[in-house]
């Protein structure tokens, strides 16, 4: 394998696989980056056996200067392949195979020798998609994980509950995110009439989230055990939790005996000056409510107490 590439496009191709190396794993070799030079791109993965990530660089874009004299693929220890390509101050870099796994990288005046992981004991991994496919708008995406993701289970004792729950039908989705003590729940329009129930693990949807920066829709793939995220020349695949979640229209009441409607500033503000007073180590903040006012507090005999109206 021989190429050239630039080592702008290059560089970010690697910042945005490598979130998917793992760092501690069983399986050795999945601390590497896979990249595979073709007769017409060059392709680069990683995979931690739960989330995996590729992104394809085209020969016919320019912006890539990407010149592939010879095809063939290589697997690199992902922190180091990163420093090099960060370091390197060349507009172009050279990777070639020299010897069985021994990869040499070149830019500018800086030559670097790397052994790598033999391509053998790297798992193979398809990203063959889902036949249920269709288009999201990324603000949708974003709502997800800004209103409702905080509150899954940061625990695995029940893995159901450290995912967000999906439910799509009549051109409605219903998201909910629970740790069994709290609830986020909200529906979102859809302008196709969808049907599926899945749930996604929270911290690959953050994932997901923030590699759609600067992108207005991300296409979506679905199978019985994955779902797919598919936008310019990336695609982050992640495992779906398989685990029932549990039935959580029945938590929220129909009816309510009082109402609050209340400065969302002010109220955020309140609380945050009660919370720092800790007692037995936990934030136990008290509001209580009558007809002229709301008062909030906390106390700790260790400490002191804080009051505010």
């Amino acid at each position: 394998m021989h190429f050239e590439v630039s080592q702008n496009e290059f560089l970010k191709a690697l910042n945005t696989v490598a979130r998917a190396a793992s760092g501690n794993t069983p399986m050795p070799s999945l601390i590497g980056i896979k990249i595979e030079a073709k007769d017409d791109e060059l392709i680069l993965l990683a995979s931690d056996g739960e989330i995996s990530i590729k992104v394809s660089l085209a020969t016919k874009d320019e912006k890539n200067n990407l010149q592939i004299f010879e095809k063939g693929l290589c697997v690199i220890d992902a922190r180091y392949i990163l420093e090099i390509a960060r370091k390197i101050s060349a507009d172009i870099i050279s990777l070639e195979i020299m010897d069985g796994t021994l990869v040499k990288i070149e830019g500018g005046t800086s030559k670097f020798k790397l052994n790598g992981i033999p391509v053998e004991n790297y798992p193979e991994i398809s990203f063959a998609l889902g036949q249920k496919r269709f288009n999201f708008k990324t603000k949708i995406l974003s709502d997800i994980v800004e209103q409702i993701a905080f509150a899954c289970s940061d625990k695995e004792t029940r893995p159901a509950l450290t995912g967000v729950n999906l439910a799509a039908h009549d051109k409605k989705l219903h998201v909910n995110a629970t740790d069994s003590y709290r609830l986020a729940s909200k529906f979102i329009d859809l302008d196709e009439d969808l049907n599926f129930n899945i749930t996604v693990p929270s911290k690959h949807l953050m994932e997901v989230h923030r590699s759609l920066s600067g992108h207005d829709n991300v296409d979506v793939a679905i199978d019985n055990q994955k779902i797919a995220f598919l936008f310019d020349n990336t695609v982050i695949e992640t495992r779906l939790i398989e685990d029932a979640y549990p039935d959580t229209s029945r938590l929220i009441p129909q009816s309510f005996s009082q109402t609050l409607e209340v400065s969302a500033k002010d109220l955020l503000s309140a609380i945050d000056r009660a919370s720092f007073i800790k007692s037995d180590g936990k934030n136990v903040v008290k509001m209580a409510i009558d007809k002229d006012e709301v008062t909030i507090t906390s106390s700790s005999q260790e400490i002191g107490s804080s009051y505010d109206s």
